[in-house]
């Protein structure tokens, strides 16, 4: 036997239970919200600090390109680089305006060298590095990054250290253009960019120290440090997909992750180069940052507890005490006390089950008292029954006694009809809705026409042509008393105003498409149109209805089969004005699952009582 739970202590427990659940699910929310917070703070902020020092590099970039490119243009360094003009005329003007275009540049303390020559007697040179450099000539100037016949315009796509200087490294970056002139010639001019450029920007955006740095160029990526840039392996950023739990300012802000690493990396591009700017965002080392919970949450978390136990006070109060009543109300009717109760009809949903406990214990009162009074009836009912039992038993026998009497005064016609009718009486008080086997269908139907053939002198026939398997006979089974109406309607409604001898037959197939079983029911009477063969299987109206002694209601038939198997079951007619009728009627080959009590009945147990043997 199961242990008996107390509802209080219950009540008490699921409170306390609950208000443990919100408090934990308070503390963990407001830690996860501070944590996604953080992470947005921190990812935007990176975000900004990156799009200032971008715009910043941007514009310094596209300022030594507008200078290569204006190098290309320019019609006075063309001439110098490219023709054979006399060098004394063109020296001075060429320096003075290269040298004003040169001055005149923001990024001109980043240059370290400004060069344009033609690689052999026409050169030009400027930058920071000059007097610390080795002259250039035939020799050297080919052993400068990128300036090299086959460079062609690969700028920003490389760190690299000045090979010509006296002493030390100073790392730099090359833009080259390429200048054509109309007589075959090439010359070039070639800048080197101060990789301090890059580290003073991220130092006045004040981005030195808190993160690392990185600058992606060509695919490549470098680390900012602050005594330049330091190459990275190849390969070691992987782009990413930007998760939509980042929140960017920027669709143009892109993300990395290292090699080997959770950590986030975000860039941004440096104008339309396809060089990055990009910092380390380490999200993961935010959980270590937030603080351990305050008190103020603790105290949080108590206070919940506390109210709590409170509530599960309350529910006791409110709940387990009417529960209680209610269940000590339904003790006493369980001993037989069935007194109501007005203490237990409250004023709320509890009060509205006792009200209902009452009312039942009123009910069952007067129900006991009923039940004295139908047991008292119930022995007259008996009686009757058992009286009404004795009626079919007498007619039974009358008709018996009759057949005996048609035997002995040699009247087998007499005899033949008599017996028929004794088992057409007794299939009727077996109930019209009771499914029986085809074959004892057809039993019923034979009976049925042997009166008529009585009646009509042998002018009418009816014969079972044709069946296809005899198993059908046994196994599929029709509702009692479904073909006679059918058959009746044949002879009185086709045959008989036919005014001659007349004929009825009767096939038994398969569907072989669903498995359906197709009994047709031809005759050879006058036919009938397509509208009165609709209207047959049409509900009669009121006028028909009061009528239905006059004729064999076809519809009646049609609903009773739809009603036992589906709408897919039923009647159907074809006919012919003249030359005849058929009735098709579709039945299942197997009952259907989850049919009524009707349809799953089979064939009888018990062997009917036969007439014809009483006595």
């Amino acid at each position: 036997m199961r242990a008996r739970k107390s509802l209080q202590l219950q009540v008490i427990v699921l409170a306390l239970v609950f208000a443990l659940l919100i408090a934990i699910t308070v503390s963990a929310s407001s830690v996860m919200s501070a944590y996604r917070e953080s992470c947005r703070a921190t990812v935007q902020g990176a975000e900004y600090s990156l799009q200032v020092a971008a715009n910043d590099l941007s514009q310094s970039v596209q300022e030594i390109d507008s200078l290569a490119d204006w190098c290309t243009v320019n019609a006075t360094v063309r001439n110098y680089v490219l023709y054979n003009y006399d060098v004394r005329d063109l020296v001075t003007s060429i320096y003075n305006t290269v040298s004003n275009k040169y001055t005149s540049m923001h990024t001109a303390r980043y240059i370290q060298r400004f060069i344009i020559t033609n690689g052999s007697d026409r050169l030009i040179q400027m930058g920071t590095i000059t007097s610390q450099s080795r002259a250039l000539n035939g020799e050297t100037i080919p052993r400068l990054p990128l300036l090299t016949a086959g460079s062609g315009e690969n700028s920003w796509v490389m760190v690299a250290n000045d090979p010509l200087l006296l002493s030390g490294t100073v790392q730099c970056i090359p833009v080259t253009r390429t200048i054509y002139g109309s007589n075959g010639r090439r010359a070039w001019a070639y800048i080197t960019v101060s990789t301090s450029l890059i580290t003073d920007t991220m130092r006045s955006s004040r981005l030195m120290g808190e993160s690392d740095l990185y600058w992606i160029m060509d695919g490549r990526a470098w680390r900012i440090t602050a005594d330049g840039l330091q190459a990275m392996p190849a390969g070691s950023f992987t782009r990413q997909e930007i998760p939509e739990s980042l929140d960017l300012l920027d669709h143009r802000t892109t993300v990395w992750k290292a090699q080997g690493s959770d950590t986030l990396i975000l860039g941004y591009p440096v104008g339309s180069s396809g060089m990055y700017v990009a910092r380390t965002v380490p999200l993961a080392s935010l959980w270590e940052s937030l603080p351990a919970l305050p008190t103020s949450m603790l105290f949080s978390v108590l206070i919940i507890l506390a109210l709590g136990m409170l509530l599960a006070f309350l529910l006791r109060r409110v709940i387990a005490r009417p529960v209680r009543a209610l269940q000590e109300q339904l003790e006493r009717i369980g001993g037989g006390d069935f007194t109501p109760n007005p203490a237990i009809e409250w004023n709320n949903e509890m009060g509205d089950i006792g009200r209902g406990i009452n009312r039942l214990s009123r009910s069952v009162s007067a129900l006991m008292e009923r039940r004295l009074e139908d047991e008292r009836t119930k022995r007259d009912l008996e009686y009757r029954m058992l009286q009404n039992q004795i009626n079919p038993h007498f007619l039974y026998n009358t008709l018996n006694s009759i057949k005996w009497m048609a035997t002995i005064q040699h009247a087998p016609g007499i005899a033949e009809m008599t017996t028929a009718l004794s088992r057409l009486l007794k299939s009727v008080s077996k109930g019209n809705e009771r499914l029986v086997p085809l074959q004892e269908e057809f039993a019923l139907l034979n009976d049925y026409f042997t009166i008529q053939q009585y009646r009509y002198g042998g002018t009418v026939t009816m014969d079972v042509t044709y069946i296809e398997d005899e198993r059908l006979c046994q196994n599929c089974l029709i509702p009692r008393f479904t073909l006679q109406p059918l058959v009746e309607n044949a002879i009185f409604h086709g045959i008989e105003p036919k005014g001659c001898a007349g004929s009825i037959a009767l096939t038994v197939t398969r569907d072989h498409t669903n498995g359906d079983v197709l009994l047709a029911l031809t005759d050879d009477g006058v036919g009938m149109t397509a509208e009165q063969a609709a209207k047959a299987l049409t509900e009669p109206g009121p006028e028909e209805a009061a009528a239905k002694f006059r004729h064999v209601g076809m519809w009646n038939v049609h609903k009773r089969l739809q009603y036992s198997f589906g709408e897919a079951y039923g009647l159907s007619i074809a006919s012919t004005p003249g030359q005849g009728t058929t009735v098709t009627v579709r039945l299942p080959g197997r009952p259907p699952l989850g049919a009524s009590p009707a349809v799953q009945n089979t064939i009888p147990k018990e062997t009917d009582h036969d007439p014809s043997s009483a006595g």
